[in-house]
């Protein structure tokens, strides 16, 4: 069985993004949408994982980034 490689992302910018988005940085933007933007997933070649991700708010987006990336 094919097992997907899931991209990295460091735990310290993780919590760094957390913060920013509890401090209310990213005004007028859904969660997923602004870890979109904020980590610049745009520049992934692999786009189809990440549509779901971006149009998600709330709980839904934090278990899609769960589920699509390993936070280290």
């Amino acid at each position: 069985m094919k097992s997907r490689i899931r991209p990295e992302i460091e735990r310290a910018a993780y919590d760094e993004f957390l913060a920013l988005w509890d401090s209310g940085a990213f005004e007028n933007q859904r969660l997923g949408q602004a870890f979109y933007n904020h980590f610049r997933l745009h520049r992934l070649s692999e786009q189809r994982l990440l549509h779901g991700l971006y149009e998600s708010d709330g709980r839904k987006a934090l278990n899609a980034i769960a589920g699509i990336f390993q936070i280290k």
